[in-house]
């Protein structure tokens, strides 16, 4: 329906340093500091998203990786504390280039990121991206959409039938890039 995309993907192996959906990432273990999934929507016009989104992207792979020694494992409380601090650094970098700049005012994400090392995922979530697990035949949404409807859904305010005709259903409460903490 828009003009154009202002989606921004993330598919990264930490270990290898290697990210993008190119045929040798596709299938290969993870290593012993893992991987990193991240969807960013980008919201804002005038191309803004576009910019958030792929800032988002670019510092959750910049965060996850840097200062790691090459093929030092990786504990998962520290990936997790990485992948929020991340999270924390991109939404502060986009309010900061909002802020600086008129013509991206406005400007923010939405990010779902999911951070996977030995047997264990972690999830990010800000905004109404939603992450879901899929076991054999069964999805399972893991994530709690942070929207005014969703809100309103669970003070029992408004039914999931009343939810799809909502007339303020795009509302979210939180985005990355619209205040300086997340």
């Amino acid at each position: 329906v828009r003009e154009h995309n202002e989606d921004n993907f993330l598919v990264a192996d930490i270990t290898r340093r290697s990210k993008g959906l190119l045929e040798a990432n596709r299938a290969t273990p993870i290593g012993v500091q893992g991987a990193v999934f991240a969807v960013c929507d980008g919201m804002g016009g005038a191309a803004a998203g576009e910019v958030a989104s792929q800032l988002a992207v670019d510092i959750l792979y910049d965060r996850l990786t840097e200062g790691l020694g090459e093929g030092e494992p990786l504990p998962r409380e520290q990936l997790a504390r990485r992948l929020v601090r991340a999270v924390e650094a991109a939404g502060l970098r986009i309010f900061n280039e909002a802020k600086a700049d008129r013509t991206r005012r406005g400007m923010g994400t939405t990010v779902t990121a999911a951070a996977l090392v030995d047997s264990h995922i972690f999830f990010a979530q800000v905004g109404d991206s939603r992450g879901y697990i899929l076991r054999g035949d069964t999805l399972v949404q893991v994530t709690r959409d942070q929207s005014l409807v969703n809100q309103l859904i669970e003070a029992g305010q408004l039914t999931e039938e009343e939810a799809e005709t909502f007339e303020h259903n795009n509302i979210i409460l939180q985005a990355l890039g619209t205040s300086d903490t997340v």
